[in-house]
């Protein structure tokens, strides 16, 4: 194999790999946003998930994916009335690699017409993603109702 060696940036525009290696799109921010598809089918970008939650509405339900890596399922907790979905998440001190954090998140969506908030599901997988259904109302199908063509006398 060929060794890497490192450069220093010259003149001429070249980058320090030392520079590149250690934060590579930091020079190029246009790079950390070319789209990729996580393994858990989630969209992003090459610097991380875009947000941290994705937000589908179509003509049959509406779904909710939001990154709670950092949460159990018990330390989440979901409200919707007909309105809008809150999805709260807390966590009390614990030990990471820094040290101790807590951490806490509200998020809130505005529910869109036609979606019926009695039938919400949730589950989160075992990457912390948690990703909420909700079905739409039918609508109901198109009646022939017969208009009366009123008559005036002038």
């Amino acid at each position: 194999m060929f060794a890497i060696t490192p450069r220093i940036a010259d003149n001429f525009g070249l980058i320090s790999l030392m520079d590149d290696l250690m934060d590579p799109f930091a020079r190029n921010p246009e790079r950390s946003m070319l789209p990729v598809q996580f393994r858990d089918g989630s969209m992003g970008h090459i610097g991380g998930r875009i947000g941290d939650s994705q937000v589908q509405n179509t003509d049959k339900e509406f779904r909710i994916r939001l990154d709670l890596s950092h949460y159990k399922p018990e330390e989440v907790k979901i409200t919707s009335d007909n309105d809008k979905i809150t999805i709260q998440a807390k966590h009390e001190e614990r030990q990471d690699n820094h040290g101790f954090v807590t951490r806490e998140m509200t998020r809130t969506y505005k529910l869109p017409k036609g979606v019926d908030p009695n039938s919400a599901t949730s589950s989160m997988n075992a990457n912390g993603t948690l990703s909420i259904k909700m079905n739409k109302t039918a609508l109901e199908a198109p009646k022939d109702v017969d208009i009366p063509v009123e008559v005036k006398q002038s």
